[in-house]
């Protein structure tokens, strides 16, 4: 659990690192999902790329769950795949009830790019990249 926790640190940076270069490029390539009000931009695309890309090297048996859902991860450019984990969070004690959870016991959900209305407005500060680890129904 530790293990993924770690990783999923150094992801969410490396996430959001791509989050903010596609911003200051300024080509958002912005399309509705499912109506004017639910965007999603080349940044919600190429951050999940990143984020699930990089789960899966390092845990091949990982279950994760993405917002903008299923893709081709086959052409995921190199410079996205994070290998590290952060030192700081392997630190963490791990609860008692969960130290003996399996890799496939876990579910790792993820929201690459929360509040991409604020993004395509060019509100920065008011968006977030979440990842979040479940362990069975918890």
């Amino acid at each position: 659990v530790v293990e993924v926790l770690a990783s999923s640190v150094k992801i969410a940076e490396r996430a959001g690192q791509i989050v903010r270069d596609i911003m200051a490029g300024g080509k958002l390539g912005i399309v509705e999902k499912t109506g004017k009000n639910d965007l999603q931009t080349e940044a919600d695309r190429s951050a999940q790329e990143c984020i699930v890309a990089s789960l899966l090297a390092q845990f091949p048996n990982l279950k994760v769950v993405g917002e903008e859902g299923e893709q081709d991860l086959s052409k995921v450019p190199a410079e996205f795949i994070v290998k590290e984990q952060d030192e700081a969070a392997l630190k963490i004690k791990c609860a008692d009830e969960f130290k003996n959870a399996k890799i496939e016991d876990l579910t790792v959900w993820v929201d690459p790019l929360d509040g991409t209305a604020e993004y395509t407005q060019g509100l920065l500060d008011h968006v977030t990249v979440l990842i979040g680890v479940a362990i069975g129904s918890q």
